[in-house]
């Protein structure tokens, strides 16, 4: 019986029933092979593993019997970011996981309605929200003393979200609230992330994939040199740490509570709700079994899709009676370069700027802009290519001689060493990330008392940080919404 995925936050902890039964079933997991399927290696690897770096970390051996080569390369290296996959593949991922470890803690005499709970880590009303969960930071596991299987995870020395020293900015529900259409098209944002195939490491993230799952990410994995980065920085080692499961956990309930928001279009063309092919997604079942899926199995009434407790409180959503899903697409339209750069940046932790000529500039439909305005402009940061497993920029927007008018924002990429790689599978393209800049345009624009020809964009790493990122392309496209 499938149970109800709940609020760590509301089961009566730190170390309720369904907390103390998680941690029993992880430890259970690590004890088992990397060849067997319901292993906590194996679970893991299915989302990333690099297997030089798992060495070198301890975490296998160079002896450590693995699946056979084909089976890994079905099975292993799945995870899909930065594009529209991203949501339906995690919401599967899950929800495996979470049967195996049902199907172990039923065999021990656990609760047969056992469910993965999730991190409400942006509830507003819970000043808490973003605090781990103590069952994360404890030692030992109350009660018994043994050692906690929730804790043994490689962190930052961080142990709560939010700013830090070397990432001066906060997670939000801005995806929530802002976007209503699932796919994006070229150089805009949308909900879900762009049209893509089977891609670990696409080109340009969705508004959710973003904020907040990239910024949790990497606060959980800590870049505070020269201390190494934490597994949750690394989409190849992220599936070992525990609360990855919890914080996917709820990305998941953000989505879900979305698709009950008056006026959201979710995806729902042919292409996206068969997932890409050749290479499908697969995953593994408490027998060991592998079995394959497809997005339009993870949608509300489907197969694969869960239970929530509550949509409503941390998720910026408020249901509308009556409506699962909104399926009507609206707010579409057409996209147009309208400037761009001519020059590859290099940056550091120190600033690199660039001049953003404007070929068509904004015009005066900013300057009333709202969320069904007709014209939309975005800020587009182009193939981002670096070592690091994961990489954070700031950016300021200033337009030349108008005063105390800037933009700030704050772009994590997580995935940036796959992305940028040229082995296997991957094309070493970079990644894309893209903010509506509409609002704040409108603004400078209206204190310039003219139209905007041109924009100053500066781009800087955090202090210390070990290697270049290099930006191909700084764009600006303009949505004109039919």
């Amino acid at each position: 019986m499938a149970g109800i995925r709940k609020d760590i936050a509301k089961l009566g902890g730190p170390w309720s029933d369904t907390m103390l039964w998680y941690a029993r079933a992880v430890g259970e997991l690590r004890s088992r092979q990397l060849r067997d399927r319901t292993s906590w290696l194996y679970l893991a690897a299915i989302h990333g593993i690099n297997p030089q770096g798992w060495i070198d970390q301890n975490i296998i051996s160079p002896t450590t019997p693995a699946p056979n080569a084909d089976e890994q390369r079905l099975m292993f290296n799945q995870c899909q970011h930065a594009g529209w996959f991203f949501l339906p593949w995690h919401r599967g991922y899950l929800h495996a996981f979470e049967a195996i470890l049902a199907d172990w803690i039923v065999s021990q005499g656990g609760p047969t309605t056992w469910a993965l709970p999730y991190w409400n880590y942006l509830n507003g009303s819970d000043p808490a929200s973003r605090d781990y969960p103590q069952e994360f930071l404890d030692s030992t596991i109350p009660g018994d003393n043994t050692p906690n299987p929730l804790a043994n995870a490689f962190r930052g020395p961080a142990v709560k979200l939010g700013p830090q020293a070397w990432i001066n900015v906060d997670i939000s529900l801005d995806a929530q609230t802002t976007q209503t259409v699932y796919t994006s098209i070229p150089g805009t944002l949308g909900y879900g992330g762009p049209i893509s195939g089977f891609d670990q490491q696409g080109n340009a993230y969705g508004a959710i994939e973003s904020d907040p799952h990239n910024f949790v990410h990497v606060m959980v994995g800590g870049n505070v040199p020269p201390s190494p980065t934490g597994w949750m920085y690394d989409p190849d080692f992220a599936g070992l740490d525990p609360i990855f499961w919890v914080h996917h956990c709820n990305i998941d309930r953000l989505w879900a509570a979305w698709m009950t928001g008056g006026g959201n279009s979710q995806e729902t063309s042919r292409p996206w709700l068969n997932g890409p092919f050749p290479r499908q997604f697969a995953m593994p079942d408490a027998q060991q079994n592998i079995s394959i899926f497809t997005p339009e199995d993870t949608l509300p009434g489907a197969a694969l899709a869960p239970v929530y407790d509550n949509l409503i409180d941390g998720t910026g959503i408020t249901p509308t009676v009556g409506i699962a899903m909104a399926t009507t697409p609206t707010g579409r339209g057409t996209s147009t370069l309208v400037g761009a750069n001519d020059e590859v940046l290099q940056v550091t932790a120190s600033p690199v700027t660039a001049r953003v000529k404007l070929a068509a500039a904004p015009t005066a439909a900013l300057a009333a802009a709202a969320p069904a305005a007709a014209e939309r402009l975005y800020l587009n940061v182009e193939g981002v290519r670096g070592n690091s497993p994961s990489g954070v920029l700031s950016v300021r927007v200033v337009a030349p001689g108008i005063p105390d008018a800037e933009i700030n924002e704050t772009l994590v990429f997580f995935g940036l060493g796959k992305a940028s790689s040229t082995d296997g599978s991957h094309a070493g393209n970079g990644l894309s990330s893209t903010v509506e800049i509409t609002d704040k345009v409108a603004a400078m624009q209206a204190r310039a008392g003219a139209a905007i020809q041109e924009l100053e964009v500066s781009l800087v790493q955090p202090e210390g940080a070990s290697s270049e990122i290099t930006v191909d392309r700084i764009s600006i496209y303009r949505l004109r919404v039919r």
